[in-house]
């Protein structure tokens, strides 16, 4: 993949920012271009280009849950569930959601796509979608970043503490997951 942006020369950012901007629509792993961003454009560079491409990848997931699934997921659940489970789950307030979405963004081993597909489906508003959406991002891309521009020193002490960094990152959260859904 580094090597198919870093031809296009000085359009390699527009490249990267399309492709990272499109393909986890596809499903594919969004961590893997904030590492590649970090790596072809350094830190800076690459951390405006992944929370750019981030914030359009993750809209368009909402916004395609939303208009293309979200009546459909709401009345199948409500001729499947009990009135308090239907009210349980569409109850939730739109602090709450945004509350709960900062923090499964901080969990890196839940998948991207099912949180942006999954919060397309409720009644939060794109605002609080958004906002909740890049604060809980920004942690984990400087994360991915910070290990990216490690990628050209493998064997450095640099790339052993990106490895520290990324490990320590997803048993922390996970961690924190544990005790959230107690």
């Amino acid at each position: 993949m580094q090597n198919f942006i870093e031809q296009f020369g000085s359009f390699a950012p527009i490249i990267y920012l399309l492709l990272a901007s499109i393909l986890p629509i596809f499903l594919f792993p969004p961590g893997i271009f904030s590492a590649i961003g970090g790596y072809l454009f350094g830190f800076t560079h690459g951390f405006i280009l992944s929370i750019i491409s981030a914030m359009i990848y993750t809209s368009a997931m909402f916004f395609i849950a939303r208009y293309f699934a979200s009546d459909y997921v709401e009345k199948y659940l409500a001729k499947k569930l009990t009135k308090k489970q239907y009210d349980t789950i569409f109850g939730i307030s739109e602090n709450k959601l945004t509350l709960v979405l900062i923090i499964y963004r901080l969990i890196p081993v839940l998948p991207n796509s099912v949180i942006c597909y999954s919060y397309g489906l409720t009644r939060i508003s794109f605002k609080k979608y958004f906002i909740g959406n890049l604060i809980g991002l920004i942690p984990g891309k400087l994360i991915w970043l910070h290990f990216g521009t490690t990628l050209n020193n493998i064997g450095s002490i640099e790339f052993l503490y990106g490895i520290i960094i990324v490990l320590a990152f997803g048993f922390i959260s996970s961690k924190v997951a544990k005790r959230f859904n107690k």
